[in-house]
């Protein structure tokens, strides 16, 4: 048993871990990332179907002589590399050390070859990066998410120990990332093992692989109080030195906001040292915990109890037609069936559909798919919300209901829907992005077919609630009125001398307009501009807006970043290219027309302001 560094020869390119950052940011901590990332991938790893998992976090004191040492020895080449690559170490105290322990039971663990790259979950955990397998309803799809466990550890390492059903071994392994570094001489890579290694110096085959020595490996979940792992399949994860900042009320509210929907529906129950959070009991702990997060808890609660408790099959299904124009409104339903649902609305009763999905992929294909949506209108609701929900996962920044006093929910199960919106989440597991590289690499117009399902749950209330787009010339009739004077009622009006008339220049030809999308905004040429005004170079700056002041200004770092590790996607025609792309600048040089640039992964709720200037003119266009 020893810890395994591949050294980085000189012919392969240096390559960094610069992906951390989407796990830590200004939307989303290490604390939030941990807890979302854990519970995602216990719940694909399910036994049952639906799920019946429990994971539970727990803080466990290893300052015992005998627990300290036998730590303390499997550290020691770690906490050598760690240094060299520059980790700040003086914070870690080795004298007492702490670890947080992530089990998950109900799962199948890392199933799979432990002794060989295969494309199943153990394959998938340890020795894929940026990758996954995963599809159907699986919640994790960026192959990303295991970054969070070496993040969360100070010394950037874990430990993980699974137990699958038919071996009677738990196989245990480690793993740290850290940055590219030198020791004596030597150049090692980010990603290194803790384990054994089979076939060592057969660089074609060489590989690392678990603990094999039982004796050993039961010393080790004798340590790390992991002695349930014998008895029950599914996977420990072992951090030595977490995050000290980690705060377990803050992670516990976390979790409810997160995962109160499969919690809700008996999918889930989660622990964290002495709080059990579980169907019967989290209401109260939502209100203790999660109260700022969640409103209305128990008129949500009972919505998502109610709408559960529903068969798909007695849902009211729409005509397919609803899809051809990817817009919800009156015409796709009959007028009689229209005024009863909108009585039932109005009542306060639940109402559930069922909408008719058509997915064509890239091989030409088609598939017939579908989601379920549910709108319920409380008396009381003090504030609407609105949840979209692919098989439990919930994904925060698609709410849109906002002055809308309703409770409504998307839910995708069906396998191929759920395939789709899985490949169009963002890292985080919080948007559904429409122009995602996975997306337009699997399907035809996935821009289209993603805006008509994040858009279906506000459609389907206006049309219920009789909200109509009109223009109203008396609306503000009772808010900004004065009575004429009496001195002008009876004065004549004066002759005007007429104005000459001149010519007028030509209208300036608009090369380039902004609109916005879902999740940002996009660039692209005018229809009105021609071929021979290009090649084009233009600036784009972006910001949030501000409510005093120069929203320009007042960017700073956290708000977002665009770029190759940003926290904003950016996609383009070929008829054109990025000259440079830094935090919130863009240059672009444009060849030709027609020409478009797209920009998502903004936080939905804030006003974005885009400037572009043609350095040829110097004109700004703003929105």
């Amino acid at each position: 048993m020893r810890w395994y560094f591949p050294e980085q020869l000189p012919c392969e390119v240096d390559n960094e871990v610069t992906q951390r950052d989407q796990f830590s940011n200004d939307e989303f901590d290490l604390s939030q990332t941990i807890v979302r990332e854990a519970i995602q991938n216990s719940l694909d790893a399910a036994q049952d179907d639906p799920p019946n998992v429990t994971v539970s976090f727990r803080w466990v004191d290893l300052s015992s002589e005998s627990r300290a040492k036998f730590l303390n020895d499997i550290l020691k080449e770690q906490l050598e590399h760690a240094r060299a690559a520059k980790l700040n170490l003086d914070d870690v105290n080795l004298e007492k050390p702490v670890a947080l322990l992530i089990e998950d039971f109900g799962t199948k663990g890392l199933t799979g070859s432990v002794s060989e790259k295969t494309d199943d979950h153990f394959t998938d955990f340890w020795r894929r990066h940026g990758k996954s397998n995963k599809k159907g309803g699986s919640r994790g799809r960026w192959g990303l998410g295991k970054l969070v466990y070496s993040s969360t550890s100070q010394i950037g390492a874990f430990f993980g120990a699974t137990k699958r059903e038919g071996d009677p071994d738990v196989q245990i392994m480690g793993q740290t990332v850290l940055n590219l570094r030198s020791i004596n001489g030597f150049h090692y890579k980010p990603h290194a093992f803790f384990g054994e290694v089979e076939y060592e110096g057969d660089l074609r085959r060489e590989i690392s692989v678990p603990i094999k020595d039982r004796v050993l490996a039961n010393e080790f979940l004798e340590n790390f109080f992991l002695e349930k792992r014998n008895a029950s399949s599914g996977l420990s994860v072992i951090i030595p030195f977490p995050n000290p900042a980690f705060n377990r009320d803050d992670m516990i509210g976390v979790a409810i906001e997160n995962y109160f929907y499969p919690v809700v529906t008996g999918q889930l129950i989660l622990k964290f040292n002495d709080v059990t959070i579980e169907k019967n009991n989290i209401r109260e702990l939502a209100i203790q915990y999660a109260e700022n997060r969640i409103s209305d808890v128990e008129e949500l609660f009972d919505f998502i109890e109610e709408f559960d408790s529903l068969d798909v099959k007695n849902l009211h299904t729409l005509q397919q037609n609803w899809f051809s124009d990817r817009r919800l409104d009156e015409d796709d339903f009959e007028e009689d069936a229209l005024d009863r649902l909108r009585q039932k609305f109005f009542d306060g009763d639940l109402l559930g559909f069922k909408f008719p999905v058509e997915i064509k992929k890239k091989d030409g294909t088609t598939q017939d798919t579908h989601f379920c949506a549910y709108i319920k209108k409380p008396a009381n609701l003090e504030k609407g919300m609105d949840l979209y929900v692919r098989r439990g996962l919930t994904l925060p920044g698609e709410c849109k209901f906002r002055e809308r006093k309703a409770l409504g929910a998307v839910i995708a199960e069906e396998e191929e829907i759920c395939t789709f919106l899985g490949y169009a989440e963002n890292p985080a597991h919080t948007l559904w992005i429409g122009s995602s590289e996975k997306l337009r690499a699997n399907y035809q117009a996935p821009e289209k077919i993603t805006a008509a399902i994040k858009k279906s749950l506000v459609q389907l209330y206006d049309v219920l609630a009789c909200v109509l787009e009109e223009e109203d010339d008396l609306a503000l009739l009772d808010y900004f009125w004065g009575e004429e004077p009496e001195s002008t009622k009876k004065r004549k009006k004066r002759k005007r001398t007429p104005i000459p008339v001149v010519d007028l220049p030509p209208p300036r030809i608009q090369d380039f307009i902004i609109s916005k999308s879902s999740g940002g905004f996009i660039v692209s040429t005018s229809n009105k501009t021609t071929e021979e005004r290009f090649p084009q170079i233009v600036n784009i700056e972006v910001a949030y807006d501000v409510a005093r002041g120069n929203p320009f200004n007042s960017y700073k770092s956290m708000d977002f970043t665009m770029g190759k590790n940003g926290t904003v996607e950016l996609t383009a025609t070929r008829t054109g290219k990025a000259l440079y792309v830094r935090e919130n600048k863009i240059k672009l040089q444009v060849d030709r027309i027609p020409f478009a640039l797209t920009a998502a992964g903004f936080d939905p709720h804030r006003d974005l302001k885009v400037r572009l200037v043609k350095e040829a003119s110097g004109n700004a266009e703003d929105i």
